[in-house]
């Protein structure tokens, strides 16, 4: 019996082997999102994603790390392309992570920024002309340095000037786009306990599992950079006006707004001019992550200020007002979608206003203000009343892909 206790930890110990699994995801040259019509880029990721979450449902088995390592190719400017690096790894992380919250912890993350020695690997196995010039630059050129108190890169700018810009040509056509790409490595270990011994005949065969389905990365929907807009309903009363709305993330904005009506009419009996300057915060309600940018219910905060010369068409004498104002509200609305490019806005405010202003009489066919006297009011209720037509400013190629985007939605629906 002793023996038997003994040889049960050796029966039944468990080993652990360790493995990864990988894709590549490409890009268009200045992009950073990703976009499943690009190479095999959908087969990829849905790949990746199937693995992930494979590995998370069985238990004998468990993530060590999820590997990202992201570049950019070397056209373009050089900070640019960093940037361009880096965003597309943070990208990468958070199609994953958002399908996957448990591993949000797990990644290890590297931009490499521009891929040089990526560059020499392409050029080494290519027939390009003047290879062996091209290979000296790549290999002894220094990829940035001072001069003059100026950073300056001699490589790409070598590079660009070899014979005419010919061979670099070549190089953006043929190679370079096999640079800009994320590299994601998914590292898992698993455990697999010691078989028992037992007779040949009383083994099973195993049989293959059933292929699973694949599933296709819902694509990230591109949000516009800013807003212009005019309130339609100042305009109708030929108040020009012009406002510009910047998104913070998804949930807030900030905005100003200009009224500028500027009217004398030509026999100076009347008077319309007004300057008038408004900024705005907003906060967007309800479930962000479901809608788009600029759109849905809001709430806000707005404050303002500034002066007029208001005369009226009325029986002689003429009088007018000339005076300052400032103004504090609290605002709500809605906003709406008509197009990738265009949204309707509408809101209302109520608040405070306060004006200090001059009374003035016209004499001598309005050639002449009289000063009458000096007076203020102060006012609370509402203050302004918005149906605003918005149009919406895009990073370059946003709008298209969102039109692409919301189209195949449609075709799967």
């Amino acid at each position: 019996m002793l023996l038997f206790l003994c040889g049960l930890p050796a029966a039944f110990s468990q080993e652990r082997e360790t493995g990864h699994v990988g894709r590549q995801i490409y890009y268009r040259k200045m992009y950073t999102l990703f976009d499943a019509d690009y190479k095999d880029n959908a087969k990829n990721m849905a790949f990746i994603m199937n693995e992930v979450g494979r590995i998370l449902k069985d238990p004998q088995m468990g993530i060590s790390k999820i590997s990202i390592i992201s570049s950019a190719s070397p056209d373009g400017f050089h900070m640019r392309n960093e940037k361009f690096s880096q965003e597309r790894a943070a990208n990468t992380v958070q199609i994953i992570s958002a399908r996957y919250p448990e591993t949000k912890d797990l990644f290890e993350v590297v931009s490499k920024g521009v891929d040089w020695d990526g560059t020499i690997q392409l050029v080494e196995a290519s027939d390009v002309e003047y290879k062996d010039e091209i290979l000296k630059i790549l290999r002894d050129a220094p990829v940035e340095e001072e001069a003059d108190g100026i950073l300056v890169y001699p490589r790409h700018d070598q590079l660009l000037r070899l014979h005419g810009g010919e061979p670099y040509r070549w190089l953006v056509e043929n190679t370079f786009g096999e640079l800009r790409k994320t590299i994601v490595e998914v590292w898992y270990w698993k455990e697999i306990p010691a078989e028992p011994v037992v007779e040949k005949d009383t083994v099973k065969p195993v049989l293959p599992e059933e292929p699973k389905p694949v599933v296709k990365v819902p694509e990230v929907m591109p949000q516009p950079c800013f807003a212009i807009k005019t309130n339609l309903l100042y305009d109708f009363v030929a108040t020009p006006n012009l406002s510009i709305e910047i998104p913070i993330k998804n949930k807030w904005s900030i905005g100003a707004e200009y009224d500028f009506p500027w009217w004398i009419w030509k026999d100076n009996s009347r008077a319309f001019q007004i300057q008038y300057w408004n900024i705005y915060l907003r906060r967007w309600l309800g479930n962000r992550a479901k809608k788009d940018v600029l759109s849905g219910w809001f709430v806000g905060l707005n404050a303002g200020g500034g002066y007029y010369d208001i005369e009226p068409h009325r029986s002689l004498p003429h009088r007018g007002y000339q005076g300052w104002g400032l103004t504090g509200a609290f605002e709500a609305g809605y906003a709406f979608y008509l197009s990738s490019r265009w949204s309707f806005e509408l809101s209302v405010a109520a608040g405070y206003m306060h004006t200090d202003y001059s009374k003035y009489k016209a004499v001598m066919d309005d050639e002449h203000l009289v000063w009458q006297h000096d007076d203020h009011r102060d006012w609370f209720g509402p203050t302004k009343v918005n149906a605003s037509l918005v149009y919406l400013i895009y990073h370059k190629g946003g709008c298209a892909k969102r039109k692409q985007i919301r189209q195949e939605r449609r075709l799967e629906r």
